[in-house]
Parts: C-alpha cells; structure tokens; sequence
C-alpha cells in the first residue's frame, strides 16, 4: 500500500512541476539568455567627382545629385571634401567631390 502511495504522489508531484515550468512561474523561457537587438540606420558619406560647368553652382550641382542628407549637413561636408572651395567660387573645368550620403541598416540576425 506504500507503494501506490508514494508512486501516485511521485506523480502529483512530477505533473505539478511539469506544468510549472511549462506554463507557470518557471517558465522554460527563463533559462534562455535572448539577445535585444534593435535595427540601427547609419549613414556614411561617399564621394562623386564631377568636373564643373560653364553656370554650375554648387545648390545646381547638389540638385542633380540628390540624396536624403539635409541641405546644411551635405554643404558642411561639401566643404570638408574641398577645402580650397570656402573662399573662391567654382571654376569652369574644375573637379570638385560631391557627398552622397549612403544609408547603412545593421540587420539582426
């Protein structure tokens, strides 16, 4: 009679645990570490040459390469990629860099 008894309670116990780790407190979720990743957009800036023409300026020049950079931002980085153009004006023929502002997702797998 022992037997059927701590057998029937071994069982009540093994159900009652079974279905706690499965549904209850101790979920089996708990025991896995899941990473948090969140989709991050960078941009990165690339350059164009483009050889200037006669009545270019540089918003002409901006405008037939557009891009989703703000128009201050692409200006300031106009600037950094040609240097010698902060005081002077553009001169026919001369080869200015252009920036294009390229997006980059980083994608969690």
């Amino acid at each position: 009679m022992r037997y059927i008894i701590f057998t029937i309670l071994f069982f009540i116990i093994a159900a009652v645990i079974k279905i706690d780790l499965q549904e209850g407190t101790l979920s089996l979720a708990s025991f896995y570490a899941e990473e948090i990743c969140e989709e991050q957009i960078t941009y990165e800036w690339q350059h164009i040459g483009v050889r200037v023409q006669q009545s270019d300026t540089v918003h002409s020049l901006f405008a037939a390469t557009p891009t989703t950079a703000p128009f201050p931002e692409r200006l300031a980085e106009f600037y950094k990629a040609n240097p010698h153009l902060q005081q002077q004006s553009l001169v026919v023929g001369e080869f200015v860099k252009l920036p294009i502002r390229k997006q980059i997702e980083n994608k969690c797998f």
